[in-house]
């Protein structure tokens, strides 16, 4: 009886990859695993192998996309200085997604936002760094006593706005240089519009 075939974590790796890229632009009802394989030089029987099958291959990207975001945003160090720590939140969140766009467009502007993920990326644990500098920022009286999780939304809807615009093209063909001193910008505003005074 010939052995079973042994498929490495690279392919595992390319292989989410590219189902990302594939459910970024069509969402999950999108993907079909022979493509997927093909692309990848391999079979669909690795993708059984591997996965168990389509379902949990789009499963497993969707889990690849959070447990990376959440990573990011939960690496971000607390200082004793909540303005500088809601700086460097909004700062991982636009270098996260640079660095994964097809995992991020998976996450946060899919075809079908939301329609494969476990639970809204707002409620989970990727706010809670956000969450908490914002709850520091108001005890301190650096920010008005406004309710936090409107707080949250506005300032999460505002970076994500700047990123999925950046992700789009829409600011091309301005340079890195340029695009960084304007999210800069931009994350110096979203604290100022919460600003006591």
């Amino acid at each position: 009886m010939p052995r079973p075939k042994v498929y490495d974590d690279n392919l595992r790796r390319r292989l989410i990859a590219r189902a990302a890229s594939v459910m970024a632009e069509s969402g999950p009802n999108g993907l079909a695993l022979r493509p997927i394989a093909a692309a990848e030089g391999t079979s669909t029987t690795a993708v059984y192998s591997i996965f168990g099958g389509r379902a949990e291959l789009i499963g497993e990207v969707s889990r690849t996309a959070s447990s990376g975001f959440v990573a990011a945003q939960r690496a971000v160090p607390v200082t004793d200085d909540p303005h500088v720590d809601l700086t460097n939140l909004g700062r991982a969140y636009r270098d996260w997604a640079l660095a994964n766009p097809t995992l991020y467009l998976v996450l946060m502007t899919s075809a079908e936002p939301g329609c494969y993920l476990e639970e809204p990326i707002p409620a989970s644990d990727a706010a809670e760094p956000l969450r908490e500098a914002i709850v520091r920022l108001i005890v301190a009286g650096t920010f008005l006593p406004l309710d936090r999780n409107l707080m949250l939304a506005g300032i999460w809807a505002s970076v994500h706005g700047f990123v999925s615009l950046e992700l789009a093209g829409f600011f091309s063909p301005a340079p890195r240089g340029q695009l960084d001193a304007m999210y800069e910008a931009q994350l110096e505003s979203i604290a100022r519009g919460w600003r006591t005074t």
